[in-house]
């Protein structure tokens, strides 16, 4: 199950410059994107930073296509503009990026689930020639109805267990001792100075 995903172009960017990318591509993103991160400076404080990302998404969503067949819809939206993008270039990095949030269909777990995309070599030339990376994640989740093993799972009872003190055995209850395998320093007799190892 999709709980979210987007097949997009991406341009990073700041707040002021997501205007300047508008007018020189001459389409309006689908949005802009705020994001914020926790940063440390170099004398240990933390500073939060705010990150701008211009987006123009596929117009086929997850219920219309597979991710190729977004990829295609997308390489259409992005061709009437494509000859301004290296214009954008040094100063920003348009890419397009694949993100998928999955849960596996069953609450039992993921069992013999696997995602993946076919990226034919007809597309691959159209986003050469633009010039446009793309990349590709996909993130799995629990499932709504995924059932939760104890707090103390299997793996927390062993390290308890070994962490339990043993009592120690008399030595007949000991086998090793009981029979005699441990008699290596053995004494032949209480007044024979002859005792052998």
């Amino acid at each position: 199950m999709i709980r979210y995903s987007h097949v997009s172009l991406l341009i990073p960017c700041d707040s002021n410059s997501a205007t300047t990318i508008t007018a020189a591509l001459g389409v309006q993103p689908s949005r802009i994107r705020e994001s914020r991160t926790q940063g440390q400076g170099d004398d240990g404080s933390w500073h939060e930073t705010t990150h701008h990302t211009w987006m123009l998404d596929s117009p086929k969503s997850h219920t219309d296509g597979d991710p190729t067949a977004r990829l295609y819809a997308l390489a259409d939206t992005i061709e009437p503009f494509a000859s301004h993008l290296p214009s954008l270039r040094p100063q920003f990095d348009p890419w397009v990026d694949i993100v998928y949030h999955i849960t596996p269909h069953h609450p039992q777990g993921v069992t013999g689930e696997f995602d993946w995309f076919r990226m034919p070599a007809e597309l691959m030339r159209r986003f050469s020639a633009w010039d446009l990376s793309i990349s590709y994640e996909s993130f799995w989740f629990d499932h709504p109805d995924w059932a939760r093993l104890p707090r103390q799972g299997l793996l927390r009872r062993l390290i308890a267990s070994l962490r339990k003190p043993r009592p120690n055995k008399p030595d007949a209850a000991n086998p090793a001792i009981a029979s005699g395998l441990q008699s290596v320093h053995r004494w032949r007799g209480v007044a024979d100075a002859g005792r052998w190892a």
